[in-house]
């Protein structure tokens, strides 16, 4: 699966996930599945554009720095 990067914008933290199926999901390790909010999220998306993952407190909104492909 893809592996995406991205900056979260209110802290400036980078973080990289690997959407895979959903029996590899593993949160802590990096891993989340391809039907989680934050991968429906990232379909269609391009290097640069931000996306919105809707939290009951506070959404967080993310900016796509980087996706590459396994």
């Amino acid at each position: 699966g893809a592996r995406v990067t991205l900056k979260i914008e209110e802290s400036k933290r980078i973080k990289t996930f690997q959407i895979v199926g959903v029996d590899e999901a593993d949160v802590s390790k990096g891993k989340i599945s391809f039907v989680s909010p934050l991968a429906n999220e990232l379909i269609d998306k391009k290097i640069g554009d931000k996306v919105v993952l809707k939290r009951p407190k506070k959404d967080i909104v993310y900016e796509i720095m980087d996706i590459a492909y396994a």
